[in-house]
Parts: C-alpha cells; structure tokens; sequence
C-alpha cells in the first residue's frame, strides 16, 4: 500500500508541476519580443525648397520586423515604440507604429513597419536603435540593436 501512495505521490508532483506558460492568463513582458528584424535603411531624402531658397535634405531610418508572442493571451493594440540613439546614448529621433496585424491570437505574431525622421543629424551618426513591442495588456521586451552604416 505504501508503495502505490509513494508512486501516486510522484506522479501527482512531477504531473501537476509542469510549466506551461502558453496557458497563463497574466502577461509577462518577456512574452512579447521583437524577434526578428527584416530591414534597417537609412536615407536622406531632399525636400523642395519652396519660398525657402534652396532643397534641404531630412534622414530618415526605416525599420521592418517582426514581433512575436509567447504568451497564453489574445494580444490587442499592438505596437512598436522605436528610439534612434547617436553617441553616448543620445536621443536622434523616435516613433511608435501600430502591428498588422493589430490583434493576435495566443502564440501568434505581426509585423511592422515604421520610419524615424532625424531632426538634424545625419542617420549615419545613429550607433543603436531601440524597438519596444506593446500592446494594450502590457509593454514587451526592449531590444537594443546596433548599427554601423557603410561608408559611401
């Protein structure tokens, strides 16, 4: 009798101690991740000058990726928050982006697509780029990704 309450014991700790985060009903941030990044390009686009006299050129940075999901929730408002940084951390320019699609189901995932326009420098100066996934149950992971331009 002892023997089968022990194996009872066993199989009752080790059957209900699974971890199964795709069932859990709380979002955790480390759900939400940028998990992969298709494209980052930066440009400088001439604008016309108009009354002004002559064109001036604005940079930009254009980023494409994909955000996925972890979690055991059906997502909604999902978003990227995007930060340019230049040397020692600072701040060149920022956007935020809704996901296609803007509503995933548990484990699902979307995309995104998003510019930054610099306001002054030139997108070569920018050394990282920070992409924050969120949605409206919670903000997901940072990602922090650094760049080196190409000299032309």
């Amino acid at each position: 009798m002892k023997y089968i309450i022990s194996f009872l014991f066993i199989f009752f700790f080790f059957g209900c101690s699974k971890d199964d985060s795709a069932g859990s009903r709380v979002f955790v941030p480390e759900d939400l991740t940028v998990f992969s990044l298709t494209s980052i390009r930066g440009e400088t686009v001439n604008t016309p000058a108009g009354d002004a006299g002559s064109p001036t050129g604005v940079n930009i940075i254009h980023i494409e990726g994909t955000v996925d999901s972890q979690s055991g929730l059906d997502l909604t408002g999902l978003k990227v928050r995007v930060r340019v940084l230049g040397e020692n951390g600072t701040l060149l320019g920022t956007n935020e982006d809704v996901c296609t699609p803007a509503e995933i189901a548990p484990g699902g995932s979307c995309t995104f697509s998003t510019t930054v326009v610099l306001e002054g420098p030139d997108y070569k100066t920018s050394q990282s780029i920070e992409i924050t996934p969120g949605c409206d149950q919670g903000t997901g992971t940072l990602r922090l990704i650094p760049v080196t331009w190409p000299d032309s």
